[in-house]
This record gives structure tokens, sequence and C-alpha cells, in this order.
């Protein structure tokens, strides 16, 4: 049998429902289904339809599985189906995502635009899947877009040449949920591949129901990321005011900051003498909502409005906090 020319790599836990999906988009590529290979990895899934799935779609596709008996995590997924890949190139989708059936077409097209240049990184479009974004989209669920190559390289949607990823010794997997994929790209960059972009390798990612508890600690996982940020300073230049992880992070500081510059109280404003404080008028106001408002008008339109506003602070003040840690531990000036 001939070698592949495309391998792509599903690592998967306990979504049998979207694993099917994922997998008839694949089997629906106009690449034709005799040109790739599927490796899916099931990192210790518990739910016994997963294997039924697998069946089924080994019927149409040139399908692998592997096997983890305990839950390792995605980036050992990853590595456990790569490093089985015959093709040429490696293409990564999530289990949650379901590919638009030019997909594959379009990431070896780029990639041939891209070989002349040596290494060449093809990333592609994801967009929330149209099947159940917005309407399913609420203050407890989640959802990807990826509308621009860097910095962050999901793996939702990306491929690189197999001989990189054995140059590299693929994912890092003491970056057990998070962090895994952006670092491999960096090193990637680092070690002198090109980022190709490739608009019209389009993905859909679903949008993943939490419930308000997962929502809230989900935050928990970013404590991996100052890792990769210490490691690669390209990419901490992406950082907002060179502290900040992302737009966020800078407003709710923005926000504590005009908290912590209250005006002054009647009690204190109507002293004789001792420490009074500064003069504090409109433009004090004005400065005290200026720095404010961005964070302010996030929480009150927040899907569904002002009431659930502390949550939506909560779940902001748990990853913040996350990486914070991440970033004390690995001596970076990082929030």
């Amino acid at each position: 049998m001939a070698a592949p020319v495309v391998s792509v790599v599903v690592p998967t836990r306990d979504r049998p429902e979207r694993l099917a999906r994922l997998l008839d988009g694949l089997r629906a590529q106009t690449l034709g289904v005799e040109r790739f290979e599927v490796l899916v990895c099931d990192d210790a899934s518990s739910a016994a339809s997963i294997a039924d799935v697998l069946t089924r779609a080994g019927e149409h596709l040139d399908l692998r599985v592997l096997r983890h008996d305990v839950p390792r995590g995605p980036a050992v997924a990853r590595n456990t189906a790569w490093r089985q890949a015959r093709g040429t190139l490696v293409a990564f989708v999530d289990d949650d995502c379901v590919p638009e059936a030019r997909w594959l077409e379009a990431l070896l097209d780029a990639w041939a635009r891209g070989a002349d240049r040596g290494d060449a990184v093809v990333q592609g479009r994801v967009d929330p899947d149209p099947s159940e974004y917005p309407h399913e989209f609420g203050p407890f669920s989640t959802t990807l877009w990826v509308t621009e190559a860097g910095p962050r390289f999901e793996t939702a949607n990306i491929a690189y040449p197999r001989a990189l990823l054995e140059r590299l010794g693929g994912f890092d997997e003491s970056l057990v949920i998070a962090g895994e994929d952006t670092d491999l790209g960096w090193r990637a960059i680092e070690a002198g591949a090109v980022v190709v972009w490739a608009g019209e390798a389009l993905v859909h990612h679903g949008v993943i129901q939490q419930g308000p508890w997962g929502r809230l600690i989900k935050g928990r996982r970013w404590r991996y990321v100052p890792a990769v940020y210490r490691r690669h300073p390209g990419l901490r230049r992406t950082l907002i005011a060179g502290i900040f992880w992302g737009p966020l992070h800078w407003w709710l500081f923005r926000a504590l900051a005009a908290l912590a510059l209250r005006p002054r109280s009647p009690a204190r404003a109507a002293r004789t003498r001792g420490l009074r404080g500064p003069r504090r008028g409109a433009g004090w106001a004005f400065a005290r909502w200026w720095l404010a408002m961005p964070y302010v008008l996030r929480l009150v339109d927040y899907r569904t409005g002002p009431l659930l506003a502390p949550y939506r602070l909560a779940c902001d003040l748990v990853e913040v906090a996350a990486i914070g840690a991440g970033a004390v531990r690995h001596r970076i000036p990082m929030l």
C-alpha cells in the first residue's frame, strides 16, 4: 500500500458523538480517503461507545487507533499518534471539531506554497460550528476562533512536516493540559520554520457546554502558560504592556486600579487637620471611569447581561490567579 500524503492526528477522550462528527467530516474530504490516514489516540476513555464509533469509521477510512490505559493528557496523546504516522505532512485536529470538505486539500496547497522557503508549518482557520453557534453559546460554554497565523498555534487546525516534528521531539509532555501547542509552534519558528496561513483550510469548533463549575475552574489550566512565555522571547513580545496575557487581564487590572483610586470619604474630607487626601473632583471621576470602563462593559454585556457579572468576575480572577501562580513559579513578570 502506498504511503499516505498526509496523516491526520486526533486525540480523544469521552466524546463519542463529537468524535463521530469529526470522522464523518474526514470521510467527506475532497482529497480522497485513499490519500490520507487517520490516527486516533484514545486517552483512556470510559465511554464504551467510543469503540463503536471507531469501528464504524474504520470501514470507510484508513484508520488506526492507539489507546492509553490511563489518561495522560493531550500532549502525550498527540505524540503517541504522530510517531506512528506514515505521511510526510501531519495534520492535527481536535475531537470537538468538524473540518470542511476541502480542509486537507487546502492545507496541502498552502504547504506546497511554503515548501520553497524550507520547513513550513501550516495553520488554518477555526470558526465556531454554525450548527451550534450562536444559539448554544451561553455563559457556561466555550468555543474557539483562529483568524490569523499564530501566536498560539492551536492544534484545532495545524499541520507540521513529520521530519520537523522528529527534529523538535514533538510536544512537550510536561505541559499537561495547556501551552503545549504554543510551545511547539514557537520552537518550530526558532528552528527556522516558516508559518503559512491557510485561510481556506476551515475547521468548525464545537460549542462546548461546561456548566457553571466547569467554566469557573477552567481558568486553572492556564497555570502552565507562563512556562511557555519564559522559554520564548518572541512570544513575550505579544504580551500587552509587556505583562498581560490578553486584553481581559489588562482591563481587569485597570478596573482594580480604578477601585483603588476611590474618592476621599466625607469623614476624611471634613477633617480640619492631618491627612485629608488629595482633592478629587470631576476630572478624577472621569479618570476612574476611563480606567474601569472596558472591564465594566464586558461584565454587564457578557452573553446574559449584568446578573452574571459576579460570576464572570470570579472566573476571571481564577484565570488571572492561575497565570500569576505560574509566573511566580517560572520567574516571569506576567498576569
